[in-house]
């Protein structure tokens, strides 16, 4: 995309592509801390915000730098997706199913991990633009957010954090 749409070299791309790496490791962290102070719901629901904002702009840049500064967000913030997720997990349905429903979530991230770029490059080569494809991705991150404002943990967890929380007090 870079060499798409600014221009850039593949030299320069390769080096887009590992920044873009480190982006990713650092959100693990920066987000995963951030969701210990704030919460869970807070965190998911800055991540799709922000990468509803970062995604449509990918498509208008016209330099390397705004392409690597906005691609560093949304990579921030797919990073952070993956390192908050197994809290976000025990959080929700207890520490005990943290295992089967991770797996369950690893697997449809890698559902998306294919589908993605092969959904962005089929978009690509029948419209000639990437902005149809990130409007997709858009509406998914709105999804997304919609969900995390909306969701809440089942009954069971919510009564067993009270007890513990009354068995302390």
């Amino acid at each position: 995309m870079a060499q798409e749409l600014v221009g850039s070299s593949a030299l320069v791309a390769g080096a887009v592509v590992a920044v873009l790496s480190v982006a990713n490791a650092v959100g693990r962290l920066l987000w995963t801390g951030l969701s210990d102070l704030v919460g869970r719901r807070a965190v998911f629901l800055a991540m799709f915000l922000l990468q509803a904002l970062a995604l449509p702009l990918l498509a208008h840049v016209h330099t390397v730098a705004a392409f690597a500064l906005l691609g560093m967000l949304v990579l921030l913030c797919y990073g952070g997706g993956f390192g908050t997720l197994a809290a976000f997990a025990a959080d929700y349905f207890g520490s005990q199913h943290v295992g089967m429903i991770f797996g369950l979530l690893m697997t449809a991230c890698g559902c998306g991990g294919v589908a993605g770029p092969l959904l962005l490059a089929s978009v690509r080569e029948l419209t000639g633009s990437y902005a149809p494809a990130l409007t997709m991705l858009v509406c998914a991150m709105l999804v997304g957010a919609a969900v995390a404002l909306i969701l809440r943990p089942p009954a069971t967890v919510r009564l067993t954090a009270r007890d513990r929380l009354a068995d302390t007090g």
